[in-house]
């Protein structure tokens, strides 16, 4: 039996989550609504990759603090380079605008886990 990819996804945007969890059906998806949850989660189970929204980039320094191993990707409504330079300065591997576009985020996805 193969293993399936797990995935935390933080974000609290009710449309934006049912798009990504279609567009990665393939996947095992986990959602926290918020760092609270993420924390939750994170103390709790392993996940081969965080899907952050920006808006929790309290949450990024956590995860660089205390989960350095876990792969990071953030994503956002308005691309900013202060934003983007946070990210990055946190461990984000990927920093990108939220798209509706289908296979978007999958792409990004799999540009991070190769073999995904």
């Amino acid at each position: 039996m193969v293993k399936k990819i797990r995935i935390l996804i933080i974000d609290n945007e009710p449309r934006w989550l049912e798009f990504a969890q279609q567009d990665l059906i393939t996947f095992e998806i986990v959602v926290a609504h918020n760092e609270q949850e993420a924390r939750d989660q994170l103390e709790q189970d392993q996940f081969d990759l965080v899907v952050a929204n920006a808006s929790s980039m309290d949450i990024l320094d956590l995860i660089a603090a205390q989960y350095s191993e876990k792969k990071v990707v953030v994503t956002t409504v308005k691309p900013t380079t202060q934003e983007a330079l946070r990210a990055y300065r946190s461990g984000a591997l990927r920093y990108f605008s939220k798209s509706f576009g289908r296979q978007d985020l999958l792409k990004q996805i799999k540009d991070v886990l190769p073999g995904a």
